[in-house]
């Protein structure tokens, strides 16, 4: 067994990553279709179903992909000045926790509501609602929710002008860690 550190992400912190960049990728665009009042009431509850379902989803990959970051080995730090170092650790740190906030404020915003509507995880089954109604709270989840969006958004254009930097500027081939690896890198890192 060797003491070097690999040259890429563990497979399944890759897969983690990308199934949570799609599913919000998904999200944003289930939460456009939620706002269409010609839909009629029965789709758009089925939208507001899959949001939420999916949203949980997201809360549960990220909190698998924090507990696997403290088990798996990280790639060696890349070479960074140092608050281009701190720059990509806050970004990062950012994005988790907005990631983890979106799903909280979005069930917490769905208990509060007026109007009590149940959540069904994909139809398999109910999530109990942590407190009732309370139009303050509803209101306040509601602005922390769009307003944690907005943070992720920008801090997800600094990540992605992170890794064109890295890609087209320096060629550095950071952003490849975050794929997967080919047989030969493999072996080498092994």
């Amino acid at each position: 067994m060797s003491l070097t550190k690999p040259s890429c992400w563990h497979p399944v912190l890759v897969i983690l990553h990308w199934a949570t960049a799609l599913l919000v990728l998904g999200q944003y665009g289930l939460s456009r279709l939620m706002r269409d009042e010609t839909r009629d009431l029965l789709g758009r509850f089925a939208l507001y179903q899959w949001h939420k379902s999916i949203g949980l989803t997201v809360a549960g990959l990220v909190a698998l992909r924090l507990a696997l970051r403290l088990i798996t080995p990280a790639p060696a730090p890349a070479d960074h000045i140092a608050w281009q170092g701190f720059l990509a650790r806050a970004v990062h740190l950012g994005l988790y926790a907005c990631l983890l906030a979106l799903p909280l404020t979005g069930l917490l915003m769905v208990s509060a509501a007026p109007i009590q509507i149940p959540t069904l995880y994909f139809g398999w089954f109910g999530i109990p609602h942590p407190i009732g109604p309370d139009k303050g709270t509803y209101e306040l989840m509601l602005r922390l929710h769009e307003q944690v969006f907005d943070v992720m958004t920008l801090l997800v254009l600094v990540h992605l002008g992170g890794v064109a930097v890295h890609h087209f500027v320096w060629r550095d081939g950071l952003p490849r860690r975050m794929w997967f690896t080919r047989r030969a890198d493999r072996l080498t890192t092994e």
